[in-house]
């Protein structure tokens, strides 16, 4: 099992948010959240974790479940 260092997520401008504004009824539904997500400082780190991590829903560092879909099927075929 993988380890994360995670004390990112202190710094994370979600923080103390409702976590349903992350996980919205439908992609189309993501504007509060990726609005958010601009103003993070953490949001590659984010980002990155939810790649490695495989999140499949959520947005994590301004991307949609979609994009992290798309952004992992990119880096397959480039590697």
């Amino acid at each position: 099992m993988l380890e994360y260092d995670l004390t990112w997520r202190a710094k994370g401008a979600c923080q103390g948010l409702n976590p349903d504004i992350f996980y919205p009824d439908s992609e189309e539904n993501c504007e509060q959240a990726l609005s958010i997500c601009k103003t993070c400082e953490v949001r590659i780190a984010c980002l990155n974790y939810a790649l490695e991590s495989r999140e499949k829903q959520g947005v994590w560092g301004g991307a949609s479940a979609r994009e992290r879909r798309k952004l992992l099927r990119t880096s397959r075929r480039s590697a």
